[in-house]
């Protein structure tokens, strides 16, 4: 049966996405909402390990039970995305024909007897949201689309979603690393870290959680005025706010950011609007989340001083390090550290050269020992 399409922007999808992660909503919502926006839509967040034939497919929407049963039992271990899906930059949205072409795909028995068969389907845009050496968590949307510009649309919209995507997901990672150490009544937000803060008109702050309240009594990125008003030190990122915040106009984009402070080193910053319903908004105006990350990660001072001592790591690559044990992308490490992504990368090198590894995941594995 034909699905209609109904078109989404970033902010509406990405409200949906945080929405998962805080657990005021489910995935399910989301990628019933994805499926939407392409014709015949089908979408499924899945996870597949490189080394088995079979695959994770926790959450769809759009395909039938006996269609994942059959995906699951045979199709999954012979489908052609897969196997070339290691090559796929993680973040990039693509089209199934960037991946295998369609001359290719067409002749296969994973088109013919399920895509086509069992989905009506044609091809599939997705992105690769996490990849381990062997493991790839990807999000992807089956379609009966064979336009060539619509799909590229729809790929470069999931370009946009990925580092939300990513951001949900080390969240939810992060809390199961944590779970044995969190105490009743603790959130998930306090639980790994991070402070939350939502605002209202003019900025107003309506609620903060412990991390946040902490941050403010004891250094952080932002100021609370006398009248309850929230100001973040760094001027783009107050102008940002201000943007999401404004009842006038349509939502902006969610925004990403790393700063950093004199005093207290570097922060990561999310602001999201999120969505309620016109009678809220009309009575209460918009409210906005605002994420505060220290960019740090879980390494404590003994292994700073085993990087030091054992590897030969200068406190500039020690720095580096803990960036990528904590998340950070290369373009945020050097915002955070004020160099140019070139230097990054350079020292990124020397710290592959001097520990012996030869990627990210080698050496957040490492550094975990």
């Amino acid at each position: 049966m034909y699905r209609s399409t109904k078109p989404a922007d970033t902010a509406e999808l990405t409200e949906l996405i945080y929405g998962a992660a805080f657990g005021d909503c489910g995935w399910q919502d989301f990628l019933d909402r994805l499926t939407t926006t392409m014709p015949n839509g089908r979408s499924a967040l899945h996870y597949h390990d490189l080394a088995s034939p079979a695959a994770c497919v926790p959450y769809v929407s759009g395909f039938t039970p006996d269609a994942i049963d059959q995906f699951n039992d045979h199709f999954a271990a012979i489908n052609p995305w897969i196997p070339k899906s290691v090559l796929v930059p993680v973040g990039r949205g693509l089209s199934g024909e960037h991946i295998v072409s369609r001359a290719e795909l067409t002749k296969s028995e994973f088109y013919n007897d399920w895509l086509k068969r069992q989905t009506g389907s044609e091809t599939t845009v997705g992105v690769t949201i996490v990849r381990s050496p062997t493991r790839t968590l990807l999000l992807s949307t089956c379609t009966s689309s064979t336009d060539e510009d619509l799909n590229q649309q729809a790929a470069d919209h999931y370009t946009l979603l990925a580092p939300h995507l990513k951001r949900a997901f080390d969240f939810l990672r992060r809390r199961d690393l944590m779970m044995a150490e969190q105490h009743e009544g603790r959130t998930l937000l306090d639980t790994i870290g991070v402070g939350v803060i939502y605002v209202g008109d003019n900025l107003r702050i309506r609620s903060m959680n412990h991390n946040a309240e902490r941050m403010a009594a004891n250094g952080s990125p932002f100021r609370v005025a006398v009248n309850g008003r929230l100001f973040m030190d760094e001027p783009e990122t107050n102008a940002a706010l201000e943007l999401l915040a404004s009842p006038v106009g349509a939502p902006a984009q969610p925004q990403l950011r790393v700063v950093r402070t004199a005093e207290h080193g570097a922060f990561r910053i999310t602001l999201v609007r999120r969505s309620a319903t016109i009678f809220t908004e009309l009575l209460d105006g918009p409210t906005v989340a605002v994420l505060i990350e220290p960019a740090t990660s879980l390494i404590g001072d003994l292994r700073h001083d085993h990087l030091k001592d054992h590897y030969g790591l200068t406190p500039a690559e020690i720095r580096i390090a803990c960036g990528i044990a904590a998340g950070l992308t290369l373009k945020e490490m050097s915002q955070a550290n004020g160099v140019s992504y070139e230097t990054t990368r350079t020292q990124l090198k020397s710290i592959y050269a001097k520990t012996r590894v030869n990627s990210q995941a080698a050496l957040v594995k490492l550094l975990m020992r």
